[in-house]
């Protein structure tokens, strides 16, 4: 009975002094390595590591973000196109 007190004793006590499971080193929040409560944040929401954008809308990945913002293909030469309500309209 001791000894199953003493070695219980011992793994909580290796437990609480390893680090965590999650490693805030391996998330990328808006740019920049994320802080421990950031990390746990994404962890508690069941994000996998990496790159991440954490605003007021919610979680997104940090890829799908960047092809959302990426610019416009170019309009072709010679003709004038506009959107009137949602419909591409062109000269």
């Amino acid at each position: 009975m001791k000894q199953t007190l003493i070695t219980t004793a011992l793994a909580l006590g290796l437990g609480f002094l390893s680090t965590p499971s999650f490693a805030a080193g391996s998330y990328i929040v808006n740019g920049h390595a994320a802080s421990p409560a950031e990390a746990q944040h994404l962890v508690a929401n069941g994000v996998q590591q990496g790159a991440w954008v954490v605003n007021g809308y919610g979680i997104a990945s940090a890829a799908e973000r960047a092809s959302l913002t990426a610019p416009a293909p170019a309009e072709p030469s010679g003709k004038k196109c506009y959107y009137v309500l949602d419909v591409l309209l062109c000269d």
